[in-house]
């Protein structure tokens, strides 16, 4: 989940962007009352879509989906740098829980947050514990706010939320996707590409604001979707941020669970030294 770090080789998926349609909309109608109906209609091709999505993943034993765990490939990008590792993931999508290591042993490094408890830890090798800062905690729980998943499971139906759909016509590229924009109470925004044939969603891009306060684009891809326990998932992830790569994950077993043992998500217990 957005926890989703990122998802096999590289995909012939290509970025596309999105022109600003609600300046267009705001510039062409003629009156208020238009606009208000035009965001009515808008509102609910958006919705039509979201719909098809969530029908082409599995419909309600996609909806249903609470508990997943999976174990794979993990590739990081810095600076021309890649560094790899595998990786173990464990995602509760409600309430919110996740568990996610990377490397065994002495070398592993392990992030668990628990928003049931509004708790925290980091594990770095078997001995080293701390808990992380409420600062990190809020910065997570906004993360998770931007997740497909938790966006179409939890956040289509909430208070102020907006949805506004661009046609294939308002997506610079081929002419090959259609996307939808949420825009919360906050203002927050997510933008959410579909493809027009398989109706899956393919990208999602939002932005960020680092501790620098410098905002930054981050586009994450979905790509090679498997059919497992009735639903369309993709094993295949790509996070590029400001245009270039930043991690790539490769996920290869995943298993939807009716639930995830409560200690992976507890504070950790560390070994004592030797």
């Amino acid at each position: 989940m957005m926890m989703k770090f990122p998802y096999s080789l590289w995909s012939s998926f290509r970025p596309i962007r999105y022109l600003p349609f609600l300046v267009v909309l705001v510039t062409t109608l003629g009156s208020s009352a238009a606009f208000v109906q035009g965001q009515g209609e808008d509102d609910q091709k958006a919705r039509a879509v979201v719909a098809a999505s969530i029908q082409a993943m599995g419909g309600e034993a996609y909806l249903n989906v609470n508990s997943v765990t999976s174990s794979g490939r993990y590739f990081r990008f810095r600076k021309g740098r890649k560094a790899f590792s595998r990786y173990w993931d464990w995602t509760v999508y409600d309430p919110i829980k996740w568990r996610f290591q990377l490397g065994e042993g002495k070398r592993q490094f392990v992030q668990i947050y628990n928003l049931e408890l509004g708790k925290a830890w980091t594990l770095e090798g078997k001995s080293t514990v701390e808990e992380v800062p409420e600062e990190s905690i809020d910065d997570f729980r906004d993360s998770s706010k931007r997740d497909i998943d938790l966006i179409f499971k939890k956040r289509l139906d909430e208070e102020g939320m907006a949805l506004f759909y661009y046609g294939s016509d308002d997506i610079a590229g081929e002419g090959n996707y259609e996307a939808v924009e949420f825009i919360d109470a906050t203002n927050a925004a997510v933008v959410v590409f579909f493809d027009l044939e398989s109706h899956l969603p393919m990208k999602l891009e939002t932005h960020f604001t680092d501790k620098m306060g410098v905002r930054h684009k981050q586009e994450q891809e979905f790509s090679n979707w498997h059919v497992i326990s009735g639903v369309r998932f993709p094993l295949r992830h790509d996070v590029y941020v400001d245009d270039e790569i930043s991690s790539q994950r490769f996920i290869e077993e995943l298993i939807v669970v009716s639930q995830i043992q409560a200690h992976l998500f507890a504070e950790p217990v560390p070994e004592k030294k030797d």
